[in-house]
């Protein structure tokens, strides 16, 4: 008979991204010596850091008031226990196509968990809260009326609105698994970012006012960095069914006509992209797609960005570019 899941802890330092993941960004050492070079946006300084102290917030998982103490750290070191070991595999054999129904399963918890379970994530919250409290003062609404419906602006009714929010991912998990899966690999002197919020998402199809990053939306694309030289990218079935579809064409025409090849802009990549979503293999990017999903890690990190090397030159530029990088992504609300 299992034993009931004790739903406190005494960890007080509590990662918002496992160490398990961090730890394929570092150098130097195993365990707590383990380092990271970091970025910190906020204040625009480079720095080295240990896995062990990256990420980490005092009691962050802990119920806010709550009589017996309780806390979801318990519940986040569960699925990151069962995500590890399969994560672990993907990096050794650089492949999802072994991948069980179940494991899939598994990672598609562990990514939709992640996304909710950042600080950046609870400061959009926050954003977004404060911004509908602006709307209804304006409409007349008193500042005791919006702290009742809404709790005020740090206040332990919204600390636990987030962590309710954590555990409410099935709909999310249902369309992670229905997404088309393929990895992403990058060389090791042009190495892949993580953040403090490591999960992004972009869509090459504008959509306008309603905007078009839903996780449900065609053409998403959703990405995970699994290493330094590792990204899973979840995107939509359309664009695995046009990659697949780009493949057999250039195949034919190799087999046709293959003069008519030189039309093509990097003909072989095509193949090796479709190749990649049916087989589960890899597909090594260029340098400006690895540019390019890493200012996806700076654009979504609400202040921290990490890698193996030293090599935040992106960070640097993007923040000079425009100053609204110094944070992560904040909700509008009209």
């Amino acid at each position: 008979m299992n034993k009931p899941l004790k739903l406190t802890t005494d960890v007080k330092k509590q990662h918002t991204v496992p160490r398990f993941l961090l730890d394929k960004f570092g150098f130097g050492k195993q365990g707590k010596k383990r380092k990271l070079h970091t970025f910190d946006k906020q204040n625009e300084r480079k720095f080295q850091q240990s896995v062990f102290d990256a990420t980490t917030r005092n009691t962050f998982y802990n119920i806010e008031e709550h009589p017996d103490k309780a806390s979801l750290e318990p519940i986040l070191c569960i699925c990151e226990t069962q995500a590890a070991p399969i994560i672990k595999k993907i990096i050794e054999e650089k492949s999802i196509g072994w991948l069980s129904e179940d494991e899939r399963f598994k990672v598609a918890t562990f990514v939709a968990v992640q996304r909710s379970r950042s600080y950046g994530e609870l400061q959009r919250i926050e954003h977004a809260i404060n911004a509908i409290s602006r709307k209804l003062t304006a409409i007349g609404a008193t500042q005791q009326q919006i702290e009742e419906e809404l709790g005020a602006d740090g206040s332990s009714e919204r600390k636990n609105l987030f962590l309710k929010m954590i555990l409410d991912q099935r709909e999310t998990v249902q369309h992670l698994m229905a997404k088309s899966w393929i990895l992403y690999e990058t060389v090791a002197k042009d190495p892949f970012f993580i953040s403090d919020n490591p999960i992004t998402l972009h869509n090459d199809i504008d959509m306008g006012l309603y905007g078009n990053s839903g996780i449900a939306l065609k053409g998403i694309q959703i990405h995970l960095p699994l290493s330094s030289t590792l990204t899973l990218a979840l995107t939509c079935p359309s664009i695995a069914e046009s990659a697949i579809d780009g493949q057999r064409k250039v195949e034919t025409l190799m087999a046709t006509a293959p003069h008519l090849l030189q039309q093509l802009k990097r003909p072989l990549d095509l193949i090796k992209q479709g190749k990649a979503y049916s087989n589960g293999g890899t597909v090594m990017q260029t340098a400006d797609n690895v540019r390019f999903l890493n200012s996806l890690q700076v654009s979504f990190s609400e202040q921290y960005i990490f890698c193996e090397r030293d090599h935040f030159d992106l960070v640097e530029e993007m923040i000079e570019d425009n100053a609204q990088y110094k944070a992560g992504p904040r909700m509008q609300v009209n």
